[in-house]
């Protein structure tokens, strides 16, 4: 809470200011241009203000949450110097003043709104990725547990084969595997739950089965990215 509120006032200080040395350099009867170049100020540092609320605090967000924030910074940067010039200036015609800061602003606001965008599918990349990875994982996780608990030498090093051929396995995916990614799970737990009571040529056979269907996997996966 208290962290919220120091965040707020640090975000008044400029507003403050620049209200003071506004007002008391210039009084409150002030021109259209004045006003407009005032306005397009205080929502260029506006959109400073508001750029949190783009950002998601999420593991790798930070480089995309630093270019929300650099790209604001600079607009308010350029949106100051051009109001400042145009108030020292005050010209009578109020239609330069208008275009510039309105074609700074609407760069801006293009160029942001496509970064956010972008953003966006970018989480929803690295969130599939990251569900991608947990499946193989777990998959190989439980293949180890089984290798682990295996009484039978024999049996332990056929299991630690599949094992190391899951945990090398890619982590991509795309919806066409979804059917045999699902295949390839069920394999894969009925072996590690039924291995104890297996016959060694169960084992060998579920083992085929296993290694033939993520083969199966990988070939459609790879189609998929060339495609």
């Amino acid at each position: 809470m208290k962290k919220n509120i120091f965040k707020v006032l640090v975000g008044l200080v400029f507003l403050v200011a620049f209200n003071v040395l506004f007002f008391f350099l210039g009084g409150t009867e002030r021109t259209t241009t004045e006003w407009i170049s005032y306005g397009f100020i205080h929502f260029a540092y506006l959109c400073i203000l508001l750029t949190p609320l783009f950002c998601k605090k999420k593991k790798g967000r930070t480089v995309l949450n630093a270019s929300l924030y650099l790209r604001a910074l600079i607009y308010f940067i350029i949106a100051l110097i051009a109001g400042i010039a145009f108030i020292a200036c005050n010209p009578e015609e109020i239609l330069w003043p208008t275009i510039v800061q309105a074609v700074i602003a609407t760069t801006f606001l293009i160029m942001q709104l496509m970064s956010v965008t972008a953003n966006e599918v970018t989480d929803e990349s690295l969130e599939r990725q990251s569900k991608e990875k947990v499946y193989i994982q777990e998959l190989a996780s439980n293949m180890r547990e089984a290798m682990q608990s295996a009484q039978d030498s024999e049996v332990r090093k056929k299991l630690r084969g599949v094992y190391e051929v899951l945990n090398n396995a890619s982590t991509g995916s795309c919806p066409e595997a979804e059917e045999i990614e699902l295949q390839l799970a069920a394999n894969v737990n009925a072996l590690c739950m039924n291995a104890p009571g297996f016959s060694s040529s169960q084992i060998d056979n579920s083992i085929l089965t296993i290694k033939e269907t993520l083969r199966k996997r990988n070939a459609i996966i790879n189609k998929s990215r060339f495609s």
